[in-house]
């Protein structure tokens, strides 16, 4: 028998959320929830949240989508909720989550290169394998 509860979240979908949140806040110097607000304005925001909520009752993915005139109109604003309740606890989850920019990626990228000529990995002969048809 599967646990009594709410239905787990992808991991994708965590370190996706996390990664645009930080990136976000990094990119537009922005706090985590105006962070969070900027991405839900996003065309594929949609998409992202179907995924996060396909296991559940399809008026939450509506309040989050919709904003305050959902299934719930008491609710003012569930975007907020629902950062308050679970965003703040997925960005948690990746402390040390490195946004790069595209300068820092191409170093990180030069690093890679230059450590995989090193040490034994290097002694290795790339063969190029001829297709026999």
């Amino acid at each position: 028998m599967g646990k009594q509860g709410q239905p787990e979240i992808d991991d994708f979908v965590k370190f996706v959320i996390a990664y645009k949140v930080i990136q976000y806040q990094k990119r537009y110097n922005l706090t985590p929830r105006a962070a969070w607000l900027k991405l839900s304005e996003h065309k594929a925001f949609k998409d992202l949240m179907h995924e996060h909520f396909k296991n559940r009752a399809a008026h939450l993915l509506e309040n989050i989508l919709g904003g305050p005139s959902g299934a719930y109109p008491e609710i003012k604003d569930a975007k907020i909720n629902f950062y308050k309740n679970h965003i703040r606890k997925i960005i948690a989850e990746f402390p040390k989550l490195k946004i790069y920019t595209p300068a820092e990626y191409k170093e990180y990228l030069a690093k890679i290169r230059v450590n995989k000529t090193k040490g034994i990995g290097s002694l290795k002969n790339t063969v190029k394998r001829v297709r026999r048809s």
